[in-house]
């Protein structure tokens, strides 16, 4: 894959947005946990590393990738297909995550990695209720 391409669905089985996106957090919501993912990624935590990456890497670029549908701007486009590629490197790195269908190294993947995102944002979400269920251990915790 060349470059940071903008085309999100073409030649793919990806979900829909709709879909793919159907028990994400809001935005706010999904935009705060990012951070704290990332705050924890600087420090020495419980949780093992590579996952919390993964984690980290597959939100932001479903919350990049949903912001650029919404805006429609080319710049909102651009960072999302960067995000998307960096999950997809990610992946093809570390495959013990991936939870789609057609994996990082598929050549459908070719013309944009958004619908990668997109896939692999969807199982998560099916799996974690959209990342609700840390949201249920951190209240707990309080």
């Amino acid at each position: 894959m060349t470059g940071h391409h903008h085309r999100a669905d073409e030649g793919t089985d990806a979900p829909a947005p709709e879909s793919a996106y159907a028990a994400a957090l809001g935005p706010v919501a999904e935009n705060t946990a990012v951070t704290r993912l990332q705050s924890a990624l600087r420090h020495d935590g419980e949780y093992p590393r590579a996952s919390l990456e993964r984690e980290f890497r597959l939100r932001r670029a479903a919350l990049a990738d949903r912001l650029a549908l919404r805006s429609g701007d080319e710049h909102d486009a651009t960072e999302a297909a960067r995000t998307a590629c960096e999950l997809l490197a990610f992946d093809l790195a570390d495959g013990r995550f991936v939870l789609g269908p057609a994996g990082p190294s598929s050549a459908v993947w070719e013309a944009s990695a958004r619908p990668y995102a997109r896939q692999e944002y969807e199982r998560w979400a099916q799996l974690t209720d959209g990342g609700r269920d840390a949201l249920v251990g951190e209240a707990g915790d309080r």
